[in-house]
């Protein structure tokens, strides 16, 4: 097409040359021995500009035949295929470095048969890198028409492309790539991940089953996943919906809330409220199958109309945790509930003695000012204090 408009555009110029020049042509003579030549010195203009653009051409014609054995033999298929895999070579090599711009740039250069898929790619992971996502997609789409790999594995590619840059995009991806792929555990983590960056507890509390039935995960690792999710539903109810926490509570497997970070979390909930009524018989079951020292810190803090029966519960425990500097330190809380000085005491003191604690030196100093005996309390506050400080 350039060359056909060159053309055209010097054939213009003849005319309107020859247009200008037709009332005053002028004249030329050029001899040589015998032989004389005269024209008019526009004829003369117009072969000579001819004459350039044959000889042009002709050379043109000549530098084509020359060269065309060698780009017949550029553009067959085995020299095409050899340059798409030293394209895809270097390509890769750029991407391991982090040459995001050249890597896309090698990557498309020689685009050439089936291992096209593999160059667009690259070039679509590339160009995410370089946060040009709408470059990446359309990569993307040329790997699609090919139909070289399965929509499942596409969706999952575009679903990882998208993660650094639009989470709700990515999961979008990532949930059609489970359904396309529901057997693709890859697919599976991925979406578990997103539920979780994206606080979507629900639904994480949903996929878990799935994901501990193909046991990708450990089983602590699950646990705590059900056991943040479980959490974060309580605490997120409690600031908008103080009232309907029990009922999120209840939708929690017995055997889970008994765990005692799930528990705890919902006793404080009931504290607050002023329902120790329905908090005491939940700490007591849930201390039978974990023995924690918060929930054993939080019995002591718990005020029931019946702190006698309350402070037996407590004492009954000391058959198997004798020694718990905790258990010590609720029994003491307890016993001065009861206004039983002697037995607070014993308990605090003791306490002390096995771990020494701000918080039980707090409560000894409580205990000497109810007994009358200032000078003593301050000794505890001051020990309690420097232990604080120490700490």
């Amino acid at each position: 097409m350039k060359w056909f408009m060159t053309l055209l555009l010097v054939l213009v110029a003849i005319g309107a040359f020859a247009y200008f020049s037709s009332e005053d042509p002028g004249f030329i003579v050029i001899g040589r021995g015998a032989w004389t030549v005269e024209t008019s010195l526009s004829m003369f203009t117009i072969a000579l500009v001819l004459g350039g653009v044959i000889l042009y051409l002709f050379i043109r014609l000549l530098l084509l035949l020359w060269y065309l054995p060698g780009r017949l033999l550029y553009s067959s298929p085995a020299v095409r295929q050899q340059r798409a895999e030293e394209s895809l070579i270097r390509g890769l090599l750029a991407l391991i470095e982090g040459h995001w711009k050249n890597a896309e740039q090698v990557l498309l250069k020689s685009v050439y048969g089936q291992l096209s898929p593999l160059h667009y790619l690259g070039a679509a992971y590339a160009a995410s890198q370089e946060q040009a996502p709408s470059r990446a997609m359309e990569y993307i789409e040329k790997v699609r028409e090919n139909g070289a790999f399965d929509s499942g594995t596409l969706a999952l590619f575009e679903a990882k492309l998208q993660l650094p840059h639009d989470l709700s995009a990515a999961l979008q991806k990532a949930q059609q790539a489970h359904r396309l792929a529901p057997k693709n555990d890859e697919a599976l983590l991925l979406l578990l991940t997103l539920y979780l960056q994206l606080a979507d507890w629900q639904a994480l509390l949903e996929l878990l089953p799935e994901v501990r039935k193909r046991k990708r995960l450990p089983t602590e690792q699950l646990q705590g996943l059900e056991n943040r999710a479980h959490i974060a539903q309580i605490r997120n109810t409690m600031l908008k919906n103080p009232v309907q926490t029990t009922k999120v509570w209840s939708r929690i497997s017995k055997m889970t809330r008994l765990q005692p970070m799930i528990i705890k979390v919902y006793v404080k909930h009931l504290m607050a409220a002023g329902d120790a009524v329905t908090a005491e018989p939940l700490l007591r079951e849930a201390l039978k199958y974990h023995w924690d020292a918060d929930l054993v810190y939080l019995y002591g803090e718990l005020e029931t109309t019946n702190t006698s029966q309350q402070l037996s519960y407590a004492e009954s425990w000391l058959k198997r945790h004798e020694q718990d500097p905790i258990l010590l330190q609720t029994l003491g809380h307890l016993s001065m509930r009861n206004r039983l000085w002697s037995k607070a005491q014993q308990y605090l003191e003791e306490s002390v003695r096995l771990t020494p604690s701000p918080q039980t030196y707090q409560l000894l100093g409580d205990l000497s000012k109810q007994k009358g005996e200032p000078a003593q309390a301050n000794d505890y506050y001051r020990r309690g204090l420097q232990l604080a400080i120490d700490k």
